[in-house]
């Protein structure tokens, strides 16, 4: 493509560094932008677009140069203009910073201080087949049988300067104007409602019909311009438009006051209902909750073939992966339909926080991801009360925080950001889970009325501005100060900044004193290397504790940031010297609890006896982890640990059982390829056999209590752990179901194997089968129109133990057109790693072609951290740790952007290899021993 010389790709100079060089300088704030887009969604002709922004800016000091963002694309120099009400400059200079992507315009002369002007910017280039920006997506219509594109966006953290040149921090809200011009056979939606259509050229000023002809190859008449509604004031991560052949479906109107719209590939309209029905009933649930209206007139929902996060709760049009939006209930799995509720009620919560109300710089991520993470929890137990989720979603996030945060290559809640390239690490269990229980730990210490009219006072205070984390804890200070005040009259603000500001999280060690009531504390930081913990780490702990025969337990009581740090602290009980008392009953707050051996002994005889559930369900969870997690670090000696795993024999909630078999998983990785696996398996079949029989599942080739979500998850989870520990008939019945399915007739109509046990029949029928099996559920893959259904097959593919084939597997993974999404490479190459045959292979994949697996990944810097965390959690010797490290030192480039992922891997590799050399001897006989 040539043209005149008119037209400049944007040249790339060296900034001068400051203390904040990668932030904008702000001499210059955007107050709204006019964005007209012209777009060809045709491959022959490359994709080609031309855009023009107008943004309206105010000066706020005297400046010479404007520096905004852009990336990406070329801007067309001459064509700049910067105009007043009484005046025009001059733009003499166009320079392109790549490290930060710095679009600086120079000036013939100053901007006056507090004057308004309008910047207009003409761009054009290609789109491209990805993952963020704006980009191009396509899928094959089921009916037609034709291949379709669309035009999508995904603008968080920092691509919205790859769409448009703009202010690209949330700092910098505007309001938008978008207009989009498309092919007649396309639709386009928004952030807000269409306003007209029309057939002139919004461009025309800038890209006449005859220029932009050249490149669209199309008459004028096919095009379209789409002119949408000015928006709300907001960040640009939040811009949000698709251009597509989709169709919708409405919402029943009852259900919200907001016009609700999903929208998906024409041939999926049948997945929608779910999505229809929970959305308006969850967006009307949080608007009584904070007492804050939605404040647009529409929600649009839309389902994305090609996706790289799970959703993005851009305003008004929420955009999702199809495995997170679309349900089928004759191809989707119960598990299936609850992760479509709670990323539906996590986008929605982002409406009020994240978007209403914005963090000021990406360090308080937290408060975006940390409250949509909480309030989904609470929008699905609205929703779909029989689900628990309120009590689920909290174990899930907690025990994930545990795990993570015990590495001293974790990262406060609250984090500096000093580069826009660390920002997509902070997108982890950090900053939404670990976020989420602390919120949810002050709903519990604070109580739900004053945690709620805090929430409210703080969204209406700061509405269409931005915010940080002491905002925040003014309001919920103030609330509950008219309430009486926190116990020994703290603020939150010192409560909250030990949990926000520190990495890491407590281990609280109680001993007892027998002769009386009375017990001591110690706190310090809980490592899982189990080293010496800095000296400079305390929390406020909130102490819920439990004594045996108790009916009510006692009031939440604080144990200090200073208390239990350089003496115990002493506190009283009430429990008798031959009964327990119980810390962190009810998971108030992340943090691991250590007691004297007799108490330990108290409490694990009350559990495996037949009184197991005078121990509240959060509490038995609470006490599985931390005995793992203690026997791990040497705390805790793994004879009291078995023990008390021993109970779960006789667990029949979900919760408790999922918690011990995970903790019971991380020995299983570290020995699956020893040769003390059998032992381990040995000691599982004994362990999981009763409970496998009476949940049914696998047990009973069907899922018994179809419409019990705990139920199900107990069926699903004993009926895996069964077949990995080799529970005779296990196996054998998977196969048999799928034996069963190769020979059906019509199997993509017709599969007889149960929903929920599909990923587990798939998973054992492909390990234990031939080239045929992988080849039907290929085959099947290809054929079926469900997202889930696809996921399923697509895990399970990495099951197989034929090398030949999962290293066509992996190649597929990085090649572009292949039968792999690149949504989905990640989970592909993470899958054949962690296997125990693939992971040699994989490992070999990764060291010899990260070359072309970076290239592959493009853009996405993050989920090649994820790969290389999932290969390091693998290692179990020092040797393959010392190979790993003499390979990064060569090939560090690549993971630049992935620095922080690839720490906490080596830190894993460097736990699993300490356990093996201290615990493997031990552990493997008491497990011979708890076998017989």
């Amino acid at each position: 493509m040539r043209w005149s010389a008119a037209v400049i790709l944007v040249a790339a100079v060296s900034l001068v560094a400051g203390e904040k060089d990668y932030l904008l300088p702000g001499d210059v704030i955007p107050s709204h932008y006019d964005v007209k887009l012209a777009y060809d969604i045709d491959p022959s002709t490359n994709f080609t677009y031309f855009g023009v922004v107008d943004i309206t800016l105010t000066a706020i000091r005297p400046t010479s140069e404007i520096v905004l963002h852009a990336q990406d694309f070329t801007v067309s120099k001459e064509k700049i203009a910067l105009t007043s009400v009484d005046h025009e400059h001059r733009v003499v200079g166009v320079d392109l910073n790549d490290t930060y992507n710095f679009l600086t315009l120079q000036l013939d002369k100053d901007l006056k201080q507090d004057k308004i002007y309008k910047l207009t910017i003409p761009f054009f280039g290609n789109l491209k087949l990805g993952l963020d920006g704006v980009y191009i997506s396509s899928y094959v219509d089921k009916n037609s049988k034709k291949k379709e594109y669309l035009v999508a966006t995904q603008f968080e953290a920092i691509s919205a300067r790859k769409g448009f040149p703009c202010f690209d921090e949330p700092m910098y809200k505007a309001t938008f104007s978008i207009n989009i011009a498309h092919h007649v056979d396309f639709t386009a939606v928004s952030n807000m409602p269409l306003r007209s259509s029309s057939n002139d050229n919004a461009l025309e000023d800038f890209w006449p019909w005859n220029v932009m002809q050249q490149s669209f190859s199309k008459s004028r008449s096919k095009f379209v311009w789409d002119q949408f509604d000015k928006s709300v004031p907001m960040s640009t991560y939040l811009v949000a438009f698709v251009v597509s052949k989709f169709t919708y479906v409405d919402s029943p109107a009852e259900l919200s006051s907001t016009k609700f719209r999903i929208w998906a590939r024409s041939d999926a309209m049948d997945q929608t209902s779910y999505a229809a029905t929970v959305g308006p009933k969850v967006l009307s649930y949080f608007e009584k909750f904070f007492n804050v209206t939605f404040p647009l007139p529409k929600q649009d929902m839309i389902a994305i073939p090609d996706f790289s996060a799970g959703a993005m709760e851009n305003w008004g049009l929420i955009t999702y992966r199809e495995t997170a939006l679309l349900y089928d209930k004759e191809q989707s799995s119960f598990l299936n339909k609850e992760r479509v509720a709670e990323v539906i009620a996590h986008e929605l919560a982002h409406q009020w926080f994240g978007n209403l109300v914005t963090m000021k710089w990406w360090s308080d991520l937290w408060l975006n991801e940390g409250f949509a993470t909480f309030m989904a929890s609470l929008g699905v137990e609205k929703v779909e009360p029989t689900w628990h989720a309120d009590m689920s979603y909290a174990v899930t996030n907690l025990m994930s925080v545990l795990n993570l945060d015990a590495l001293e290559s974790s990262h406060p809640v609250s984090v500096e950001i000093d580069d826009p390239k660390r920002i997509s690490e902070i997108f982890d269990e950090i900053s939404y889970k670990k976020g989420s229980t602390l919120i949810r730990m002050m709903d519990m210490f604070l109580g739900e009325e004053v945690f709620r009219k805090a929430l409210h006072n703080y969204l209406i205070k700061n509405s269409y501005k931005n915010a940080e984390q002491d905002d925040l804890w003014e309001e919920l200070t103030e609330e509950v100060q008219k309430e009486g005040g926190l116990t020994r009259n703290v603020t939150v603000k010192e409560v909250m900044d030990t949990w926000t500001k520190q990495t890491g999280y407590p281990i609280l060690t109680v001993e007892r004193d027998y002769s009386d009531k009375s017990l001591t504390i110690s706190q310090k930081r809980y490592l899982s290397l189990g080293g010496a913990a800095r000296t400079d780490s305390a929390w406020w702990v909130p102490l819920s504790v439990l004594c045996e025969a108790e009916t009510d337990p006692q009031e939440v009581q604080w144990l200090s940031d200073t208390e239990g740090v350089e003496k115990e602290h002493r506190f009283e009980h009430g429990a008798a010297p031959n009964q327990w008392v119980l810390f962190n009953y009810n998971m108030i707050a992340p943090y691991r609890v250590n007691y004297d051996a007799r108490n330990w002994q108290l409490l694990v005889s009350t559990l495996t006896s037949d009184k197991h559930s005078l121990v509240p369900v959060l509490g038995r969870v609470q006490l599985l982890s931390d005995a793992f997690a203690l026997a791990w670090t040497n705390k805790l000696d793994y004879s009291t640990t078995l023990q008390l795993a021993s109970y779960l024999q006789h667990e029949d909630d979900y919760l408790p059982l999922s918690t011990g078999l995970s903790a019971l998983a991380k020995i299983e990785n570290v020995l699956k390829r020893t040769p003390h696996y059998g032992a381990y398996q040995k000691f599982m079949r004994r362990l999981i056999r009763r409970a496998y029989e009476k949940a049914g599942g696998l047990a009973a080739k069907k899922i018994l209590r179809a419409d019990d979500l705990e139920s199900v998850k107990m069926q699903v989870t004993t009926s895996a752990t069964a077949c990995r520990a080799k529970v005779p008939g296990c196996e054998e019945n998977a196969i048999q179901l799928f034996e069963d399915w190769m020979n059906t007739k019509n199997p993509d109509e017709n599969n007889p194997i149960p929903l929920d046990l599909r990923s587990t029949v798939y998973c054992v029928a492909i390990q234990r089968g031939s080239v045929r099996h992988w080849r039907f559920a290929l085959e099947r893959r290809r054929r079926t129109n469900v997202a889930a259904a696809r996921d399923q097959l697509l895990r399970a593919l990495a099951c197989s133990r034929d090398i030949w084939i999962l290293a066509q597997y992996l190649e597929w993974a990085i090649t572009d057109g292949s039968e792999v999404r690149r949504q989905d490479s990640a989970s592909v190459i993470s899958a054949v790693v962690s296997s125990s045959v693939g992971y040699y292979y994989g490992k070999e994949f990764i060291y010899t072609r990260i070359d072309d697996i970076y290239k592959a990944f493009n853009g996405q810097d993050r989920r090649l951290g994820y790969i290389i965390k999932t290969l390091l959690n693998q290692f179990t010797t020092q040797r393959e740790l010392d190979e790993f490290l003499k390979w990064y030192e060569t090939n560090s480039s690549y993971l630049d952007e992935a620095k922080l992922a690839v720490s906490q891997g080596i830190e894993r590799a460097r736990v699993n290899v300490a356990w093996i050399q201290r615990n493997q001897a031990l552990v493997v006989d008491k497990l011979r021993e708890y076998s017989q």
